[in-house]
């Protein structure tokens, strides 16, 4: 495969590295401090974008890669309120698009664990649910869309729970139907997401912590390979389908 890395800040080096790792070439750098720009995209051959960038670049940017029929792997954060807006650009669907706000393969099992035992949960009304993320402080967005995820997984299954708070309550206590879902930017922690289940006898805590962003660019490189046959809109989660997980 001949892939095109969007953006290169840290992550694009990480996919740079996987990318190459797994045998595949760079196809271009598509970066102001490369002096490229997406237009550059039309006059080489690829088969897939890989981009982590900025929530206000990465939506332009998905216009122009659906008028041109790109195949694009979007690890952007922080547009999924532009979501309908993107799948309505699918009336053309010879292009491809797969989106998360996470492609570590651990925050999927994760969120299956969440899922199931969120199920649980929801038998047992003496257990509150809530939940707080941390990110390192280059973090762009707050909440993530990895915590936004989380707690809709868990708005899904747990029946008492109907609103997600992302805010701090500085002059409220937190109502009893509401999902409190934390975070905290700081230093360089690279991910870290915890969901607590507590009970006036005891807490129940479940966690995944990212020990590098590793994780996340081999992932964004393993989806990329999987979308080469595939038209249209997908999340992560069709990728996870097909492994059967």
């Amino acid at each position: 495969m001949k892939i095109a890395i969007v953006w290169y800040g840290r992550m694009g080096e990480l996919v740079e590295k996987y990318t190459k790792e797994r045998w595949h070439e760079i196809a271009i750098i598509i970066d102001p401090k490369k002096g490229t720009k997406k237009e550059d995209l039309l006059t080489i051959d690829f088969d897939a974008i890989v981009e982590f960038s900025l929530p206000e670049i990465a939506l332009e940017n998905m216009k122009f890669y659906a008028k041109n029929d790109m195949k694009v792997i979007m690890a952007t954060t922080g547009w999924y309120n532009h979501i309908e807006e993107i799948k309505s650009l699918f009336n053309n669907s010879k292009w491809a698009l797969l989106w998360s706000g996470n492609f570590s393969l651990g925050v999927h099992i994760f969120w299956k664990i969440i899922e199931q035992a969120s199920k649980i949960i929801n038998k047992f009304d003496n257990y509150d649910v809530f939940g707080h993320e941390f990110h390192h402080n280059k973090k762009a967005d707050s909440p993530s869309g990895t915590a936004i995820n989380t707690a809709h997984i868990i708005l899904e299954n747990v029946e008492r729970k109907k609103t997600l708070i992302t805010e701090e309550l500085s002059d409220r206590a937190i109502k009893p139907e509401e999902l409190h879902f934390s975070s905290t930017r700081g230093g360089n922690i690279p991910w870290i997401h915890s969901v607590y289940f507590d009970s006036p006898f005891d807490t129940i805590k479940i966690e995944h912590s990212a020990r590098s962003r590793d994780g996340f660019a081999l992932g964004s490189v393993i989806c990329a390979e999987w979308i080469q046959d595939k038209n249209g809109y997908f999340e992560i989660g069709d990728f996870m389908k097909y492994l059967d997980v």
